[in-house]
């Protein structure tokens, strides 16, 4: 019997590993997307957990504004997904690679929400991403893979209808950050 717990003992040990970096962060995030329905900025907050030194999942909500193309109204686009980071090293620099799933929404009045009568379609969608952390700072270049979506257009010229397209929302980022906790732990 003491064998057993022993070797229970020895295998609880060597399984375990001191964790170096705090387990939750808060990162914030500017950036300038590019695609061709002409992006004015994004914005997104980002909450997460690290499951260890190397691993973490966050639950990311980001909002993009887009200029209209064709009259005055202007538009956005919402997502709200889950993602997962690896880190590659442990050091001050600490390169990362991620990969993420959402569920994007289309809307004519800058809210995550379609208070409209149109009948925009949300879309999912998959958000690979790399980067780099130093410190509590990050930079990344992400790209979101979006399905097409119908879009409501509108005209300026009253008594002109508007019209359903189908619209590819699909967009690159780059964008640059800080992060509140998630650091790395002071030893004594």
């Amino acid at each position: 019997m003491k064998k057993i717990i022993l070797v229970a003992m020895l295998l609880i040990s060597v399984s375990a590993v001191a964790q170096h970096y705090r387990k939750f962060l808060f990162a914030i995030d500017v950036g300038m997307p590019n695609s061709k329905l002409k992006p004015i900025g994004l914005l997104t907050m980002e909450p997460s957990y690290r499951i260890s030194d190397r691993i973490a999942v966050g639950f990311r909500m980001e909002q993009i504004g887009f200029v209209s193309m064709m009259g005055s109204n202007n538009s956005s686009l919402g997502s709200m997904g889950i993602n997962c980071h690896y880190y590659f090293v442990m050091t001050t620099l600490r390169p990362f690679c991620g990969l993420g799933i959402g569920l994007y929404n289309p809307s004519n009045n800058f809210i995550m929400s379609n208070t409209e009568t149109q009948n925009q379609r949300n879309g999912l969608g998959i958000y690979p991403r790399i980067g780099l952390e130093l410190g509590h700072a990050r930079l990344m270049l992400e790209y979101n893979f979006i399905q097409k979506m119908n879009d409501y257009i509108s005209y300026d010229s009253p008594g002109i209808p508007g019209h359903y397209e189908t619209v590819n929302k699909s967009y690159f980022s780059l964008k640059i950050g800080f992060f509140i906790g998630g650091g790395k732990k002071k030893t004594d």
